[in-house]
């Protein structure tokens, strides 16, 4: 069996929620809240071997991390190159925790030891003599290597790396590997600090660099491809109708949104843009064919606003400047003509 990844696009995800287990963990990074991640309470590893048809068991490794994400790892005994990795995100109700995948939704129910129980095809636990449960293991994340798909941005000899199904932001690590992404990238972006649509073979390992958080970073093994002006797509079905509220502004730091008494936000329907600045209410033409993005005639309230002045001209300036259209996990981004990123923005249902 072939190593794949699969990658995920989840709900949002619930706000607090108790994980049992093992103390015996490594020191707990602050959970990731730039890509609108919600808080849990700590990180945590299970494993257990689970019944197999056609090897000796399945060696399933997963790991929920406190920012929503998992990585979850199967390997089939006495299968040569019989790994399955999923990364995802994860939500938790009441008894039963839901891993949300590309290709499939997994389902597991709490038991009593503090691990889960791994549910049948029709969602119910199952029930059997034979082992479907895995256990805490405190905190021991696993490598992960599979193919992905994301938007790059290299600057300062620094580079991370946003995963498109989730969202989720990647420190690079640079190895060996990373010197012919690198040349891609240089060849191909106009501007230091644009971003690169790039699909790679990767490994996601858990380490401590010499700056920064212990957390996840990625390890390029191979590049497939570089796509110029692409980004991770925007299908209208999953912007339009829906309230997007700001958390990421050009040149503007998240502690300067946290501070505003009202937080800026978009809505589209058909060719409709409606909002709010900040500190106005705005609207105008709303285009979007594709990736590509295009907003005008916008107009607002003349209110002034004092706290939110800055932020108001900063967010207007960059409704002329969207060209791209980027939906990353739950997080939708907007570009300028050269990949610069101008904005994201997390998505609630919006209230009529």
């Amino acid at each position: 069996m072939p190593k794949k990844l699969l990658l995920s696009l989840s709900p949002c995800i619930a706000a607090a929620l108790l994980i049992s287990g093992c103390s015996q963990t490594t020191t707990q990074p602050e959970a990731d809240t730039t890509e609108g991640a919600a808080v849990a309470l700590q990180n945590q590893s299970y494993f257990g071997v689970l019944p197999c048809a056609s090897c000796p068991g399945i060696d399933t490794h997963l790991d929920l991390l406190a920012d929503g994400s998992y990585f979850l790892t199967e390997t089939y005994q006495d299968s040569p190159d019989g790994n399955v990795s999923q990364l995802g995100r994860w939500t938790r109700e009441d008894d039963r925790l839901l891993l949300q995948g590309k290709d499939r939704v997994l389902i597991y129910f709490a038991t009593d030891s503090g691990g889960w129980l791994q549910a049948d095809i029709q969602g119910r636990p199952i029930v059997s003599e034979l082992n479907y449960s895995i256990e805490p293991q405190g905190w021991n994340p696993a490598e992960v290597t599979g193919s992905v798909e994301g938007m790059l941005t290299y600057m300062a000899d620094a580079a991370s790396f946003i995963e498109c199904s989730t969202g989720k932001r990647f420190p690079v690590i640079m190895t060996e590997g990373w010197l012919p992404v690198e040349r891609a990238y240089l060849a191909s972006s106009s501007a230091g600090g644009s971003y690169l649509n790039t699909l790679a073979d990767v490994t996601f390992k858990w380490t401590s660099p010499e700056e920064g958080l212990t957390r996840h970073h990625l390890y390029f093994n191979h590049l497939q491809q570089t796509l110029p002006a692409t980004t991770c797509g925007s299908p209208i079905e999953a912007l339009e109708n829906y309230e997007w509220d700001l958390v990421e502004l050009q040149n503007t730091q998240p502690e300067q949104l946290e501070a505003l008494q009202t937080r800026p936000y978009i809505k589209f329907s058909g060719q409709q843009l409606s909002g709010h600045t900040g500190c106005n209410a705005m609207a105008g033409q709303f285009n979007l064919e594709g990736e590509r993005l295009q907003l005008s005639q916008v107009a607002s309230t003349r209110m002034y606003c004092e706290s939110a002045a800055q932020i108001e001209n900063t967010f207007l300036q960059i409704l002329e400047k969207a060209s791209y259209s980027s939906l990353e996990g739950e997080n939708w981004s907007w570009y300028d003509q050269d990949m610069l990123k101008l904005a994201s923005f997390t998505r609630k249902i919006a209230l009529d």
